[in-house]
């Protein structure tokens, strides 16, 4: 017995020796000569733990590490009591990804007395884990599925609370679902962990813009500016507070330094902010209307490639059906649902088309189901790659594609560069042109344009139509009532359009009017904050106009607002950008509009609307007509109270008050660009009361 012990012995003594030699080869890097010999070891005594961990080790270092966990676990199971096999077993695990596994091996090693010897990895498996937790996040975004990512950002947030990115993500998300203190919590936090980054600032400082918080969001988009001066998000964002705040022109020159900055356009951000630039520059009276063209065809010029429009050479018959699709994110509760709705109504009937929607709004209210009840496809786009919306239009055969948004918020135009339908339309949402040249025509009237003045300033065709708009008035709206100044003595002006068309050149021919008659007062309607009312107070007051004389309401449901009319005589507009729909509703309510028509079409959005009811006596040439004007109506109350009495009967008699002309006329112009398309002939400009279009 004693000589057999002996000979076992010598023979783990010389299986040892050789497990060292096989070291030693190993750390020389002769690998494959090493492993021979381990190899060697484990045939004659195959639970030799130093063996086998040197093997587990080795298939470890040759990024193998799923391979070696076998044999790095006989090695712990043969002597467990050794630090270093319990360390190569959790790295194999972790460098195979098994973190669970890792974590349940961790314990086990702390229980076996290994504390401070495992303590390094422990951050290591921490630090690991908290990474794939963080590349599942991400995926989760990139793969366009937002529900996932949250619930992966707020588990994160748990687990790991010292990580920046999963609270970056997590305050984008939770605003996108509105839940905005919670966002805003999520968004000051990933700017406390991550303090040199520029986009985590940036999401927060438009927060705070969107929150009404100015000052606040202003300093944190400069501050992501000076993390990251070519960062042109952050400039974007910065002249998106300003517009907010009624700052156009800093608004304009922070939107510029954004676009600058840019060499290749994408189709997302930096066409929405092109947008947002040139609605901006359509509110400057300092912008003719030859440069304000001019900036609208640029947009084109980065945007559009007409090499890549499909050639769709089939279905050339010019008396189908055609199917007929219109894009907006404006399906609701909006300005241009007054024009929409009565259209949809009547074409809906026509057993000439087929009405598509593609609605770029995921928010849907009691107007946008009205509207769906009138189209028969309705497609919701809100978050579709561009591509891959031009690629649906396409296969839905659409033969006609019309924007209604033109460069407003939640367009698609860049959609529209890439011409999915042979024939492009824009038209009721943007007073100008989308600057393309994928679009062939632009629908519009002669009153607001008179024919043979514009069509230099639009890349598209001008269509005429009776009028370019089909107006639906509020359904509970009330009968209008006297004349205020018949019982007050005294005339009361009134606004009810957005604060940033109120800029300094209205302020300034409204003051004109306001001095040459000091005993008038005006009403401003929908001035929703207190720096906005301080503003106006200032520039009045520069002006030489007392606040005695001018009162404010704040934004309000439809109805009190369409009261707010009894109180008002005479309505100012806004120059250089007119207004549209309140315009409309002040007639509908008796009151009409003075304006002072310019030569953009944004200004002479009002001459368009008051020459078709009659009202030319209300359109000024220059500011002195303005005033002259005024002082005449002010002079002759009688008959502007005879006028306020028959004012919507006049609006009902009009055009745009009938919107079955308005849709007869509109099918009437789809049919005639689509035979012209169907006969291989370019877009022309044409009338459609015009000879040829008899029998269209």
């Amino acid at each position: 017995m004693d000589r057999t012990l002996q000979e076992s012995d010598q023979r783990g003594s010389a299986l040892d020796e050789a497990c060292g030699n096989g070291m030693q080869l190993q750390l020389a890097g002769s690998l494959d000569q090493a492993e021979c010999l381990y190899r060697a070891i484990l045939r004659s005594q195959p639970k030799h733990a130093a063996a086998n961990y040197c093997v587990g080790m080795l298939n470890v270092q040759r990024r193998r590490p799923s391979q070696g966990l076998s044999f790095l676990m006989t090695a712990l199971q043969e002597n467990p009591g050794i630090p270093d096999y319990w360390l190569g077993y959790l790295e194999a695990l972790l460098l195979s990804g098994r973190m669970e596994e890792a974590a349940s091996a961790l314990d086990l090693a702390r229980q076996h007395g290994l504390g401070a010897a495992v303590d390094e990895f422990a951050n290591r498996l921490e630090a690991a884990c908290a990474d794939n937790a963080q590349r599942a996040l991400l995926a989760a975004l990139a793969n366009g599925d937002p529900e996932s990512a949250l619930d992966l950002a707020s588990a994160m947030v748990g687990d790991f609370p010292e990580r920046g990115v999963p609270w970056k993500v997590l305050g984008a998300l939770l605003w996108a679902e509105g839940r905005c203190a919670e966002a805003l919590d999520a968004m000051q936090a990933s700017v406390g962990l991550l303090p040199r980054d520029a986009e985590a600032h940036c999401n927060l400082g438009l927060s705070f813009a969107k929150s009404d918080r100015f000052d606040e969001a202003e300093a944190c988009l400069r501050k992501a500016i000076e993390i990251d001066p070519t960062f042109a998000t952050a400039h974007y964002r910065l002249g998106m507070t300003y517009s907010l705040q009624g700052r156009l022109a800093e608004a304009a020159a922070g939107l510029r330094k954004g676009i600058s900055l840019r060499s290749n356009y994408t189709e997302g951000d930096d066409a929405q902010n092109f947008s947002n630039l040139l609605f901006i520059l359509s509110h400057d009276p300092t912008l003719g209307p030859g440069a304000l063209s001019a900036e609208h065809r640029r947009f084109g010029e980065c945007f559009e490639n007409d090499a890549s429009w499909p050639r769709r050479s089939t279905g050339r018959d010019p008396d189908r059906v055609l199917k007929v699709g219109f894009v907006s994110g404006d399906f609701r509760e909006h300005a241009v649902s007054f024009f929409i709705e009565p259209l949809f109504a009547r074409l809906c009937s026509s057993p000439r088309l087929e009405l598509h929607a593609y609605s770029n709004d995921t928010a849907e209210d009691r107007v946008t189901h009205r509207l769906r009840s009138h189209v028969p496809y309705w497609h919701g786009i809100s978050g579709v790659p561009d591509v891959r919306l031009a690629d649906g239009i396409m296969a839905d055969g659409i033969d006609i594609l019309i924007d209604l948004s033109g460069h407003t918020a939640l367009n698609r135009l860049p959609v529209f560069a890439r011409k999915p339908a042979p024939v492009q339309v824009s038209c009721v949402g943007y007073p100008g042109t989308t600057g393309l040249r994928a679009v062939d025509y632009y629908l519009a009237d002669r009153q607001w344009l008179p024919q043979g003045h514009f069509d230099a300033l639009f890349t598209e065709k001008l269509v005429y139509l009776p009028d370019r708009w089909a107006f639906q008035p509020h359904a509970a709206a009330p009968t209008p009532g006297p004349l205020p100044a018949m019982a007050s003595g005294r005339l009361t002006f009134g606004s009810f359009n957005r604060i940033d068309k109120i800029n300094d050149a209205t302020l300034d021919l409204w003051s004109m009017l306001l001095r040459e008659l000091p005993d008038t007062q005006l009403l401003l309607g929908a001035i929703r904050l207190p720096f906005q009312r301080k503003k106006l107070l200032d520039g009045f007051a520069e002006r030489g106009i007392e606040r005695r004389r001018l009162m404010f309401h704040p934004p309000c449901g439809m109805d009190e607002y369409l009261s707010l009319y009894g109180q008002v005589d005479l309505c100012l507009d806004t120059v250089p950008f007119n207004g549209g729909t309140t315009t409309l509703h002040a007639l509908w309510m008796g009151v009409p509009t003075l304006t002072l028509a310019g030569s953009t079409p944004a200004a002479r959005a009002g001459a368009g609307i008051l020459g078709k009811v009659g009202l030319c006596g209300f359109i000024a040439a220059s500011a002195a007509d303005f005033v002259a004007a005024g002082r005449h109506w002010s002079e002759q109350l009688p008959a502007l109270a005879l006028l306020r009495a028959g004012l919507r009967s006049d609006l009902q008699r009009s055009p745009c008050g009938r919107p079955d002309v308005i849709a007869a006329h509109f099918e009437r112009a789809l049919r005639h660009m689509w035979r012209r398309w169907c006969e291989g002939l370019s877009a022309e400009s044409f009338s459609t009361d015009g000879a040829e279009l008899a029998g269209t």
